[in-house]
């Protein structure tokens, strides 16, 4: 195919603006790697000279601003905004391509409206000065307006180079289809109005609303940006005047993302990337090997004893999964371990990196539900832990009903053993460090996560295991994530708006709590829900996108919602590792590529069944969630 003008101009565009963005990333990237700095030597003040650093929160906040908006651009460059790719990748390439280009109009448009915002808030805060270090706030809010900016930008490009795939390939025609869908789509609350001669009951707003998001989901529109396209679009139809939802678009990205408890996330993301390049999942993988490999599917019970371990001080499912599987997997492919229950085992002890503190599924929880970080932290150890133990009893049975399934591990002394145990400590005291912080009210969750930065670098330059190209992909990794994260974060904040002026969230609580059932019928409701949803996108989305609607109605039906947090991530969990999207499976495939998808999916079975028991228990006996965090705070 020829190159045509609008080809020559996007080449031109992408030479100038591909350099730039990646240096905004990777400044965003190096700013991260400072985060835990200014923190560290607050703690460190306050427990020496009893006297804490003036401003250390809003240095915090003032970073979050860097690390997320200037890297919007590079993550939309790279594709890797969330998404969820249910029906796309079934639609023939051509209108794969239209699909985009709807999309990257859509989002066009959209973005454009906000720098558009964001700028009138720079210029309407000129003059104006943070509380503590008095600096100009529209100094960060230009910050916000460039990485706002860049990404309209990226939206641009993406749509010039749709349309010159749609000339080449004939289906020009279309474009007119895609283009008129866009604007439609904008326009659509102004239509409406004209069409309806009173507003629609809240309730049913709220749930064509939840419609349209469906819709633009299941067309690949980044969760996060399809979340604050229906909640802008909701209250312009909704506002008498279009002040006020152009407003919130120019107000709500900024202030989400200038928060310092939302640091946590980058935090915590940071600390699990130094543990993984410090080798401490290696050491966890061969102490618990030692201790266990020569049991009856040993090997694989070492497998899920390392995540549990690993998880400890990562607080990502996926992460856990992937960094203990290039550990474990060749020593179980050298043991003849059936490819299914290594892989299988895997995947399910990921899923203990969002259980076992830190968490970041108990962080964002906590921010929708406004509950205790710390004791939601604290009432996921016991249930991680017996899920942990769930699952190496699984493996155990199968492995003595079937032993060629997983046979056994050579003999070690108990001096070995001993030994063994130093490559735990590093873990235990970071864990002990940071929990152990939090409730003794040292520090706060954030200044928690801090702290782990701090104690997981030291630790991996102690050992000498940590390069500067390490490092650096260390701090790019946990610049895209918790940008990925916080896009998601700003969209519900936006959607936010919307549900709150239709009153859906409290009339659907109404509604269900005077349901003619007991609150038991409800609750397995609301938990198959989730597992359904969960087979469809990722934990961290899902909390974000379900719990401001369903959260009120647990709080009227009386459940504790610590315990509910708990059994809310487990059961999220468990679409981790079912099909059609199951994250956690799809990255074990990448590691462990000679394993069809479908034998892993089979592996996963059992440990689905496990997790399905430990809800049981927890439902049956919810102080195993709870006795913890009532005995500590």
């Amino acid at each position: 195919m020829n190159e045509n003008k609008i080809d020559t101009l996007t080449n031109c565009m992408d030479r100038w603006v591909k350099p730039i963005e990646r240096k905004l990333h990777s400044l965003s990237a190096y700013i991260v790697g400072f985060m835990s700095i200014p923190i560290f030597i607050d703690v460190l003040s306050r427990m020496i000279l009893n006297k804490s650093i003036p401003g250390v929160i809003e240095i915090e906040e003032f970073m979050m601003i860097f690390v997320v908006f200037l890297s919007l651009s590079h993550l939309q460059t790279a594709k890797e905004h969330v998404s969820i790719d249910l029906l796309f990748s079934r639609f023939p390439v051509w209108v794969q391509n239209l699909v985009d280009c709807f999309n990257h109009l859509v989002l066009f448009i959209l973005f454009s409206i906000m720098e558009w915002q964001i700028i009138l808030q720079v210029l309407k805060k000129n003059g104006e000065l943070s509380f503590s270090l008095n600096l100009p706030i529209s100094l960060f809010l230009g910050v916000a307006a460039v990485g706002v900016l860049f990404l309209v930008i990226e939206f641009f490009i993406d749509v010039l180079k749709s349309t010159s795939i749609a000339i080449k390939t004939g289906h020009w025609p279309w474009l007119f289809v895609a283009f008129g869908l866009a604007v439609f789509v904008m326009l659509s609350p102004f239509i409406i109005k004209t069409m309806v001669t009173s507003p629609p009951n809240g309730l049913y707003l709220g749930i064509i609303g939840f419609g349209m998001l469906m819709v633009f989901l299941l067309l690949k529109m980044p969760i996060g940006m399809a979340m604050a396209l229906i909640g802008f679009l909701g209250m312009v139809f909704l506002s008498n005047r279009l002040s006020a939802p152009l407003s919130i678009l120019g107000v709500a990205p900024y202030y989400t993302t200038a928060s310092f408890i939302i640091a946590v996330v980058p935090l915590f993301i940071l600390m699990g990337e130094l543990a993984f390049y410090s080798g401490i999942s290696k050491d966890l993988f061969e102490a618990a090997n030692k201790w266990l490999g020569r049991l009856p599917g040993g090997l694989g019970m070492a497998a899920v004893a390392g995540c549990a371990g690993f998880a400890a001080v990562c607080g990502d499912s996926m992460s856990t999964a992937v960094t203990m599987g290039a550990v474990s997997l060749p020593e179980m492919k050298k043991r003849k371990y059936n490819d299914s229950l290594s892989t299988g085992c895997l995947a399910a002890g990921g899923t203990l990196g969002i259980l076992i503190p830190p968490s970041v599924g108990f962080i964002f929880y906590a921010i929708i539900t406004e509950e205790s970080v710390g004791k939601l932290f604290i009432a996921g150890i016991l249930p991680g832990l017996l899920m942990a133990a769930l699952f190496m009893l699984c493996i155990y049975l199968m492995a003595k009903i079937k032993p060629s399934l997983a046979p056994r591990g050579d003999r070690t002394s108990f001096k070995e053993k001993l030994i063994s145990l130093k490559g735990v400590v590093p873990m235990l005291l970071l864990f002990i460090l940071i929990l152990g912080g939090i409730i003794g009210g040292i520090f706060s969750p954030t200044e928690g996560g801090g702290i782990g930065v701090i104690g997981a670098f030291l630790y991996a330059l102690v050992r000498r295991r940590i390069s500067m190209q390490n490092l650096n992909k260390a701090f790019h990794e946990t610049a895209k994530l918790t940008t990925k994260l916080l896009m998601i974060l700003i969209g519900v904040g936006i959607l936010g708006y919307f549900l709150a002026a239709t009153r859906m969230p409290f009339i659907l609580s109404s509604f269900v709590t005077e349901l003619p059932y007991g609150r038991n019928v409800i609750l397995f409701s609301v938990l198959t829900l989730f597992i359904l949803l969960g087979c469809l996108m990722n934990v961290i989305p899902m909390i974000l996108l379900t719990l401001p609607a369903i959260y009120p109605s647990i709080q009227a039906l009386g459940f504790d919602p610590i315990w509910f947090g708990v059994i809310t991530v487990i059961v999220m969990e468990m679409g981790q590792i079912t099909p059609p999207i199951g994250v956690n499976v799809f990255a074990l495939s990448s590691i462990a590529e000679d394993v069809p998808m479908d034998r892993i999916f089979k592996g996963v079975l059992p440990f689905f069944i496990c997790m399905i028991l430990c809800v049981f228990i927890l439902i049956g006996f919810p102080s195993i969630a709870t006795f913890l965090p009532n005995a500590l705070f």
